[in-house]
């Protein structure tokens, strides 16, 4: 990509205000969730919140968007401080009670979570708790500012088995009748859900972020080596740094298509409260081929909540023609127009889409033409690729036949293999 990293971030840059930044048209509620659902709220936005207050809303609406986008407790703690005297009391105790209730499992969670922690230490595993509340205590300083949630960790794709081993001993079992198959290390390319059998607490652990013919791979040296303590009630355990953080929120975010508000609000807190290295950020995703995946989320947490993004980098972003117009489509649920926005349905043309270069685009367009992905019988209208890829579908499907026919059956293959 032919540009200078160190112009990207420490060099001048023209202003990406005129570069065709427009928000997308959103209804009352949702833009009034968007105000609320922040982890520091100006005062311009907390004025705009009480004229919106005042005039009236549909009560109703706004908290069933605030729990599907998993932002009520967000939405809980604005009201409260600003307008509790405005919403409907039967609305405001349901939305309360919800979010006492999350904050009370929350806080077991992360004493559970600390348990296992220690246990993992103790056995020599490596293991980074990602999302969930250790999250929740890098950005907001508070585990219970986010919904109730399972722990999900990161393990080191080499001691599955062992991280495995320590979760049994600590009275899990995988979720799904497989606690009595041996955990191969080599063998598992997706989560690993963990059930305990007396407490129904669960726990996930994964290696690489994987979604429609597509896996990102999180155990990276980076991961590991700038990993940092993380405060949960007061007790430490370790967790990752801010700047390899914001990069798999936004895989996570673009691999779910950003169809929840959380994935925003959650990159744009990551920002306002990490005190990011900017040149690392960059430098990484570079390396690990998510530069564009990165822009977009970086967009979208800027557009939706007003992140603050170096300049610099909003003018990478403004020069970018796919991230600006994807940016405007996402979280669609929020949108006016609805049909102008992208769900999950059109994640495989979505990270299509968001290659950094054409070798890895057209490998994982051969990827998405194997599994005949409904990116191939169905692509969205925005999906500008789309004839490419038909016309690539057409060329890759006749070949995947002729090699699946002349391959060996899988018992004669297994006894090669012995």
């Amino acid at each position: 990509m032919g540009f200078s990293l160190r112009y990207m971030v420490d060099g001048a840059a023209p202003s990406a205000a005129a570069a065709g930044w427009v928000n997308p048209v959103r209804f009352r509620e949702a833009q009034f969730l968007i105000w609320c659902a922040r982890a520091a709220v100006p005062e311009s936005i907390r004025r705009r919140i009480l004229e919106v207050a005042q005039a009236g809303l549909n009560w109703p609406l706004l908290l069933e968007l605030a729990k599907s986008h998993e932002v009520e407790f967000l939405l809980a703690r604005t009201l409260t401080e600003l307008c509790p005297d405005l919403v409907p009391p039967a609305d405001l105790d349901a939305l309360r009670r919800r979010t006492e209730e999350a904050a009370a499992a929350n806080r077991a969670g992360a004493a559970e979570l600390l348990r296992l922690s220690r246990a993992f230490d103790e056995a020599g595993v490596f293991v980074l708790p990602f999302r969930g509340v250790s999250l929740a205590a890098m950005i907001y300083g508070d585990l219970t500012l986010c919904p109730s949630a399972d722990p999900v960790a990161l393990v080191r794709r080499d001691q599955l088995a062992d991280a495995h081993q320590v979760l049994v001993s600590q009275g899990y079992s995988v979720r799904g009748g497989e606690s009595d198959r041996t955990v191969d290390a080599g063998a598992y390319e997706r989560p690993l859900v963990y059930l305990h059998a007396n407490t129904s607490r669960q726990i996930e652990l994964l290696w690489a972020v994987r979604h429609a013919r597509m896996m990102f791979r999180i155990d990276r040296p980076e991961v590991w080596s700038w990993a940092r303590p993380v405060s949960l009630d007061g007790r430490k355990t370790k967790g990752m740094a801010p700047e390899e953080a914001l990069l798999v929120l936004c895989m996570h975010g673009a691999h779910q298509a950003w169809r929840h508000l959380s994935l925003v609000t959650e990159v744009a807190g990551l920002i306002r409260a990490g005190r990011l290295n900017w040149k690392r950020v960059l430098t990484t995703a570079l390396e690990w081929k998510c530069y564009r995946v990165l822009l977009l989320g970086l967009a979208l947490s800027h557009r939706v909540m007003d992140a603050p993004i170096p300049p610099q980098i909003l003018n990478m972003i403004a020069v970018d023609s796919d991230v600006l117009s994807l940016a405007q489509r996402m979280p669609k649920s929020l949108l006016l127009q609805q049909r102008e926005g992208l769900d999950d349905h059109g994640v495989g043309a979505l990270l299509f889409t968001l290659q950094d270069d054409w070798n890895a685009r057209w490998r994982y367009g051969i990827a998405l033409c194997r599994s005949h992905d409904s990116v191939i019988q169905a692509p969205p209208d925005w999906f500008r690729w789309r004839r490419s890829l038909h016309w690539l579908a057409r060329g890759v499907s006749p070949v995947h036949t002729l090699s699946r026919w002349l391959s060996p059956p899988a018992a004669i293959r297994h006894l090669f293999h012995r």
